[in-house]
């Protein structure tokens, strides 16, 4: 067969190919309206522009104190790198929170394909998240505490969030195609919210104009004020990238030299909507409660004009007299006074016969502040705009009783505070460090310490229920220097028989041990007694090395969980393990070598390395 029939049969088997799929979608159109741009771009149609709903948030108290409050409460403990497993399949991708089943003294397995190509997360990757948190992340050193801070306060004002990461692109000359292992990260930066306009079709599809077509924008930065129409730049060759918005400075107002930007996909990181999720745009909790905030304004501003200069507020002074001829030389400059001060009291002349002490009467137009119940309708409006952020009267500084009592305004908040704390992970942080390659470390935010305790012992609690009960059941119960615990896959009276063959009852006399492997009873004639001499002194006392044979005891409980942790992090061997576990632990040998073979026995980094006997 010649090279004709070779194509010939090509071309017969691309014509038989299964035709059964849909080559195009039918999405609805987005309900929100919206203007085009020249570029594609989409700028929504609110009830007031962006940049004044900042305007509001930021001058207005009643607004200004539950977005302060969130992002306070979500910062406030910083930063923590944690791992995202113990362990990863590479084989099939399962991910253990724990150690897995050892298939032998040497390898770990995988339960689910029975690889024993396991790894550990890379000490590397959790450096890298690290460096974001201590070091700049771009020309103005401001952090990633700075820039999350930005971005968790654009989503409460603007229910929009953007981040813009500038990379420096290697773009090979002859073919235009951008090398991505060359091309390096130079600055994380937020974008101002009312300047972007995304670049979508009329049916929400990102990078895509309403002819369905796809939008391009060339990577130079010389090039990056026009979109285009095909996958290359028409002046330099470079593939283009898909764009994704468009930055102009014009939209916000108020700059004197509006410039127009389009960056593309992997350069924008982006929420659209924490309050109002959509497909291009959120929309702003404030629009909703607006008129309130407005109104508590206005009551400032008329608190302020109250008491400004200790005048009344507007009103009428009526005076009577009999010779209105003689009042007239005061009457004219009373006028023009009164026109060039609003805070004046407005006289009027009522001519009459009477005469004595009320010849002068004020005639109040407003009411006093008691009279409005000016108070209690300031309390409602407050507390309406903090359900909307879900932050309560106690952190606007009202002490208020009943439903509202202290703590289950704290519950209320940090529950608030914890949900956007997993928001903004999930939208920025998350995607911040796949950005970087980094797959097996999370970069979160601190949760508080008021849900981190309840959670914690509400969890504790049921875990030693739990133990106790299969305790009672017969089962071994231990636990580590992590704090986990570990049940003993049978009984003790199945894993000791009597020479019978019969399951060994364990005599009432035999002492009974707690799931720390301590007697439940103590005698009175135990060397030291009940809470006499030290832990550390090793004898002498009922928490000495007598009841702690492992050598962990509550004074280096702490150290052993963090050396230990180390060693798994940074691939220690078992020499250099044990003597940091005698060093700072005061472990014996024996003690720190049975411990490691415990604990870490499945990791084949730790093969290499034998231990002796000497000094146990």
């Amino acid at each position: 067969m010649g090279i004709r029939g070779t194509f010939t049969n090509i071309l017969k088997n691309l014509s038989t190919v299964n035709k059964g799929y849909t080559e195009t979608t039918v999405r609805p159109s987005v309900a929100q309206p919206y203007m085009s741009t020249d570029t594609g771009a989409k700028l929504p149609i609110f009830p007031f522009p962006l940049i004044m709903i900042y305007e509001l948030a930021d001058n207005i108290d009643a607004l200004r104190i539950p977005i302060e409050t969130i992002n306070r409460e979500m910062f406030k403990n910083g930063f923590e790198v944690i791992e995202k497993f113990k362990f990863k399949c590479e084989q099939c991708g399962k991910e253990f929170k724990f150690v897995p089943e050892a298939a032998d003294e040497t390898d770990v397995m995988c339960d689910s394909c029975g690889s024993t190509n396991l790894r550990r997360p890379k000490p590397e990757h959790r450096q890298k998240l690290e460096n974001l948190i201590h070091k700049p992340i771009n020309g103005n050193n401001q952090t990633i505490d700075d820039i999350g801070r930005q971005l968790e306060r654009d989503l409460e004002i603007a229910d929009n969030a953007y981040l813009l990461v500038l990379k420096n692109y290697f773009i090979d000359d002859r073919t235009g195609k951008i090398d991505e292992k060359r091309t390096e990260i130079k600055e994380f930066l937020r974008i101002d919210p009312p300047q972007v306009a995304m670049i979508a079709d009329s049916d929400g599809r990102i990078g895509y104009d309403d002819k369905r077509n796809k939008i391009y924008v060339c990577p130079r930065f010389e090039h990056r004020e026009k979109r285009l129409t095909t996958d290359k730049c028409d002046r330099c060759g470079a593939h283009a990238l898909k764009a994704v918005c468009e930055v102009n400075s014009v939209y916000s107002l108020g700059i004197p030299q509006p410039k127009r930007v389009i960056y593309g996909e992997g350069e924008i990181i982006w929420k659209a909507g924490k309050y109002k999720p959509s497909l291009v745009y959120g929309y702003s909790p404030i629009y909703a409660i607006w008129s309130k905030a407005m109104s508590l304004s206005h009551m400032d501003e008329y608190v302020r004009k109250y008491f400004d200069k200790m005048r009344p507020p507007r009103g009428l002074l009526l005076i009577g007299s009999r010779n209105y001829e003689t009042f007239r030389k005061s009457w004219d400059a009373l006028e023009k006074k009164s026109m060039e001060d609003p805070y004046m009291i407005h006289p009027l002349l009522v001519e009459t016969e009477k005469s004595g002490k009320n010849m002068a009467q004020w005639l109040d137009f407003t009411g006093s502040l008691r009279e409005l119940e000016f108070i209690e309708v300031r309390k409602e409006l407050r507390q309406i705009i903090g359900a909307a952020y879900g932050v309560l009267p106690l952190y606007y500084g009202e002490m208020v009783g009943g439903w509202s009592q202290e703590g289950l305004q704290v519950t209320i908040t940090n529950r608030a505070v914890k949900w956007g704390q997993d928001i903004i992970h999930t939208a920025f942080f998350k995607k911040i460090a796949e950005l970087m390659g980094v797959d097996d470390w999370d970069l979160k935010l601190v949760a508080g310490e008021e849900n981190d305790k309840l959670r914690d012992l509400q969890t504790k609690g049921t875990e030693i229920e739990n133990m106790m009960k299969l305790q009672q059941m017969g089962f071994s119960v231990s636990r580590t220097h992590s704090g986990e615990f570990k049940v003993s896959k049978e009984t003790i009276n199945q894993q000791l028989p009597d020479q019978g063959g019969r399951p060994n009852m364990a005599s009432p006399s035999e002492e009974q041990t707690n799931f720390q492997g301590q007697p439940k009873t103590s005698s009175p004639t135990d060397k030291g007694g009940m809470m006499q001499g030290h832990p550390a002194s090793g004898s002498g006392t009922s928490l000495s090395q007598k009841n702690y044979p492992d050598g962990i005891t509550p004074t280096n409980y702490e150290i052993v969980k963090k050396t230990l942790q180390t060693a798994m992090d940074y691939g220690w061997k078992k020499t250099k393990t044990v003597e940091e576990l005698r060093k700072y632990a005061h472990m014996t040998v024996r003690q720190a070598r049975e411990l490691v073979k415990t604990e870490f026995q499945g990791i084949r980094a730790w093969e290499d390395d034998d231990l002796n006997d000497e000094g146990t």
